[in-house]
């Protein structure tokens, strides 16, 4: 009997393939949307990706298992207008939940990690329940559910391309969940209140969509552009205007002191520079120009905040016709993995690379003036310690916050202001004494080597959790150790789930793994996110079509170790490298779904999304920041081979 006349559900639908893929579509592009929110209302925290996702897999999951159970009960009978219906409404309520959240916090207020966990419950688990629930009743069909898994991950491939159409676009989130709704309202065609229903939604969306992103923001916000980086937005104060981007503050005007001190003292540094490279102007052209016969060259990579005369490129492989004799780097304080990639050992050897024999790295972090806490110095030693494995040396001026310089000719302590300056040559100079010169320079002992498989500011990020909010990680720890013992207790125990769960584990921990690398190699994981699960969605798409796959469990091992290690191994890896390793990981997945028997899809579905979650939520908030990629990637090679070694003895038995 075809899937297509399966009695899924109702005859007022039009079968259970269009409803599958309408629902992974839909998935696939509200995810995507949710990630964007949740960025911008976390600040960038990058600890957060793991518990977004675990949050929405942990959520699928149990909505997968329940409509198994059910299906097996009473036979596969889901409602499509009904399901459709109520996956636009859950969708709505769960992007109006997010951006209210920041409405109970103070503004600029760190959220601790049970905090985090309370906004993504808020808003995405009723929509991950619904979206699981339907998959689960749906795949439980004895018809062929193998290819309604494969109309699932098309729908999903299809929803992530629309998603990247829209970020293209600067399209507005809102608006792109409103664009997934169509093929909800194609299920809904035959019923004239479905459809009404779901037009109502869209047009709550849309209509409250300007109302329900203030509540972000402390102040009225006029506009805001949905970046290739992060949500901007400009904030006009009197005569100044502030940049925010995911809520922090990516440039100011009034930071003219700071801006003095992080150009002219390099420069004095090199009175015979020529040639300039400013990587993110934040306000650095602007005193770069009182040098007549200097050429300034200005790299940004988010075009809604580059001028005219800005190249757009990426500048881990930006590659010059001539060097340069000093880069300042404005990336500003490393808050996340993306604003910390220009930081690393592999971006300090490319930034040498560039320079010419005497050229000069250089870049000002506004870290305290007379005492660094316990964190500031742990960044402030990194970032020292990174400069020095890379050059000869390393010279930091503490005046208005502290300017790094790096070179591998000599630097001298003799501060020379050629040009007329407001505050430089006549505060901040004269204020600096010996002592803080001497103490910003004391070499740092056992300092963290700042990489971009493990950066400092993950590291960093959870030792702050831990410390101001000791319980709440202890709790949500708890409660995550509850999930997984719940889902094992409900899972079936047999060869084929533990083969599935423990890959959608390894696919969790990978998938994070390949996103975290990303965003600190690129930075722009907030706009490419839609590709990065496009490409895994057509890995697990092409992998339905696999018929047999032995000895599944080494070859998953071996890949995610593999490719990860590849991934670590080159300086700078091509952005589709990224995508073709996901796509390939995908492949094996979907692969091994599809082949084994003797175990229901619906629960094999559940196991995979149970280990996914479980994978994710470890992965950015303990195993990357403690360990980093490469041991986190053998872990995962170990643990696969042990599990194929463990089902073939309980196959001989």
């Amino acid at each position: 009997m075809s899937s297509d006349t399966v009695p899924s559900i109702s005859r007022s639908s039009s079968g259970p393939s269009l409803l599958v893929f309408a629902a992974g579509l839909f998935s696939a592009a509200l995810q995507s949307v949710y990630f964007r929110e949740y960025l911008s209302v976390f600040s960038g925290n990058e600890l957060s990706i793991g518990m977004i996702f675990a949050v929405w897999l942990l959520a699928a999951g149990a909505g997968s298992m329940a409509g198994a159970r059910l299906a097996r009960k009473r036979g596969p009978a889901v409602s499509g207008p009904s399901a459709a219906c109520a996956l636009a409404a859950c969708a709505a309520a769960g992007i109006f939940a997010v951006r209210a959240s920041r409405l109970v916090f103070a503004p600029g207020e760190l959220l601790g990690p049970l905090a985090m966990a309370g906004v993504l419950a808020a808003s995405e688990v009723p929509v991950a329940l619904v979206n699981g629930f339907v998959l689960g009743t749906l795949l439980s069909s004895p018809a062929r559910p193998q290819r309604l898994y494969a109309w699932e991950n098309a729908g999903a491939l299809a929803g992530a391309l629309a998603v990247y159409a829209c970020v293209l676009l600067y399209a507005k989130n809102s608006l792109i969940v409103v664009a997934a709704m169509v093929p909800l309202a194609l299920v809904c065609a035959r019923k004239a209140w479905a459809v009404a229903a779901c037009v109502a939604v869209a047009a709550l969306l849309l209509v409250f969509d300007h109302t329900s992103v203030q509540w972000k923001y402390s102040n009225p916000v006029q506009h805001i552009v949905y970046g290739h980086e992060g949500e901007i937005v400009p904030v006009v104060t009197g005569g100044d205007t502030t940049f925010l981007q995911n809520g922090t503050v990516y440039k100011s005007s009034m930071q003219r002191p700071a801006l003095e001190q992080a150009v002219h003292i390099p420069m004095g540094e090199r009175p015979q520079a020529k040639r300039t490279l400013v990587i993110f102007d934040r306000g650095h052209y602007a005193e770069l120009a009182k040098y007549p016969e200097l050429v300034v060259d200005e790299i940004e990579t988010e075009p809604a905040l580059a001028s005219p005369r800005s190249t757009i490129a990426s500048p881990e492989t930006f590659l010059p016709k001539q060097h340069y004799d000093v880069i300042f780097v404005g990336s500003g304080m490393p808050r996340s993995a993306a604003s910390n990639r220009l930081y690393t050992l592999s971006f300090f050897k490319h930034a040498q690379s560039l320079l010419s024999d005497s050229g000069i790295v250089t870049f000002s972090l506004p870290f305290s003036e007379n005492y660094l806490g316990p964190a500031e110095k742990k960044l402030f030693g990194a970032l020292y310690t990174t400069l020095g494995a890379v050059f000869k040396n390393v010279l930091v001026f503490p005046g208005e916050g502290h300017t790094f310089m790096a070179s591998n000719a000599p630097l001298s302590e003799s501060w020379n202001v050629r040009v007329a300056t407001d505050y430089l040559a006549s505060t901040i100079i004269p204020g600096m004494s010996e002592e803080r010169l001497r103490d910003a320079n004391k070499k740092p002992a056992n300092a963290f080597i700042n990489t971009k498989d493990r950066p400092i500011t993950l590291f960093l990020g959870l030792q702050t959790w831990i410390g101001l909010f000791k319980n709440s990680a202890a709790l949500l720890a708890a409660i995550l150790f509850a999930c997984c013992a719940a889902a094992l207790w409900v899972l079936p125990k047999t060869r084929a789930a533990l083969s599935v769960g423990t890959s959608g584990l390894a696919i969790g921990i990978y998938s994070i793994c390949l996103l975290l690398m990303y965003q600190a190699t690129y930075g722009a994981l907030y706009s490419r996110v839609s590709l990065l699960l496009l490409a895994l969605t057509a890995g697990f798409a092409l992998g339905a079509l696999v018929k047999k796959f032995p000895f599944s469990d080494i070859a998953v091992g071996l890949y995610c170790a593999g490719s990860l290690a590849l991934l670590w191994a080159i300086p700078c890896p091509p952005a589709f490298l990224f995508y073709l390793l996901h796509a390939g990981m995908g492949v094996l997945g979907g692969a091994q779904i599809v082949s084994r028997f003797g175990t229901g899809l619906g629960a094999l579905y559940a196991a995979d999304l149970f280990g996914g979650a479980l994978g994710m939520a470890l992965c950015s908030t303990l195993l990357v920041p403690l360990f980093g990629i490469l041991p986190v990637a053998g872990g995962i090679g170990g643990m696969k081979i042990i599990v194929e070694l463990v089902n073939l003895i309980r196959r001989k038995g």
